[in-house]
């Protein structure tokens, strides 16, 4: 059961839906991000898989490659050419954030690019790993029951 970030467990509905785009593949994927709302603080939720940055359109996972290949002196052309639609903006942008929100934030909980982030970064700072605005975030196990 999911739970609210109240506290409250089982007072969420579905709300609606969204469509997000992310930068997949050298292509963008169009994803339908469900919308919940809690009958008990009316607050509204999108339900977004653990490979998503919020606020973002470049997967966790790109990011993090981008990330690792910087800190070990190496350029990121393997996330490029990969990914045509990652350019060096993207890059210059993905360093800028990583250094200003989050390089401090893993080394404080003794962590590195080369562990698995998600689920200690939630657990720590509430926000998936390069999330940058600070909208909380729980982390939740889904099953389709449809």
């Amino acid at each position: 059961m999911v739970e609210c970030t109240c506290g409250k467990r089982g007072c969420l509905i579905r709300y609606g839906h969204y469509t997000r785009k992310v930068k997949f593949m050298s292509e963008f994927i169009c994803l339908s991000v469900q919308r919940v709302l809690c009958r008990e603080c009316h607050t509204t939720h999108a339900l977004l898989p653990s490979l998503i940055v919020p606020y973002s359109q470049i997967p966790l996972a790109d990011q993090q490659e981008i990330l690792e290949d910087v800190s070990n002196g190496k350029s990121p052309d393997a996330v490029m050419e990969r990914n045509y639609l990652i350019d060096e903006s993207n890059i210059k942008h993905i360093v800028r954030q990583y250094r200003k929100h989050w390089e401090q934030r893993l080394i404080s909980i003794g962590l590195t690019l080369l562990d698995t982030l998600t689920i200690p970064c939630l657990h720590a700072y509430f926000r998936q790993f390069m999330q940058i605005h600070r909208t909380r975030n729980i982390l939740c196990t889904c099953t389709n029951t449809a």
